[in-house]
């Protein structure tokens, strides 16, 4: 029997190799039916849901989305089986997890669809936890803001500007010494700053 046969085939060995990809995954892999059934739920989501497998399989889908996802995700099943519009289908996109702790956490989510003839549709969901990424954005922002306070309440002018002598910033302190207000200024050629002997 050849490679490819193996594959093909659904035999016992062929699901338990398949378990093992699932069940080793670092994303979360869950399957649901067409109801929004869970059917499998992976040590990847335990993890990130803190549910286990047995607590969330025969469960609706919806207990692990925030209550302002559930309603839109039933729509978007409804939507897709009556229409056959892929809305979600085969697209990645950013949304928010619930916890069992009712905490909740931005995630990648991607969704595939399976069929064999004959029997419903089964969604697969794929899982990424956008929680580091978060975290980075978020510190980001906070340096950002307390470089801003610092550049703002500086006794001394501090100007920031671009590799084209393009003005960015403009501190409160460089208004008073320059008598410009920050509008006037910000998107000007910092040129305009200095006596005519050294604009050029």
């Amino acid at each position: 029997m050849g490679t490819a046969e193996r594959i093909a085939r659904p035999d016992q060995s062929n699901a338990d190799w398949l378990r093992a990809v699932v069940d080793t995954a670092v994303d979360g892999v869950i399957l649901i039916d067409a109801r929004g059934t869970i059917l499998m739920f992976n040590p990847a989501c335990e993890g990130l849901f803190g549910y286990s497998a047995d607590e969330v399989i025969g469960r609706n889908v919806k207990v692990l989305m925030p209550p302002s996802y559930r309603d839109a995700h039933d729509g978007y099943l409804h939507n897709y089986h009556t229409t056959g519009d892929r809305k979600i289908i085969g697209i990645g996109r950013e949304v928010v997890g619930q916890r069992k702790d009712g905490s909740t956490f931005l995630m990648h989510l991607s969704v595939g669809e399976t069929k064999r003839a004959g029997e419903e549709s089964i969604f697969v969901g794929i899982i990424h936890d956008l929680t580091g990424r978060e975290r980075v954005e978020r510190e980001l922002r906070e340096s950002a803001a307390r470089l801003r306070a610092v550049v703002d309440t500086a006794v001394d002018g501090v100007i920031l500007i671009d590799s084209d002598g393009i003005i960015l910033k403009f501190n409160p302190a460089c208004e008073s010494l320059f008598k410009y207000h920050a509008d006037e200024v910000l998107g000007e050629n910092v040129r305009m700053l200095m006596p005519e002997p050294y604009r050029s």
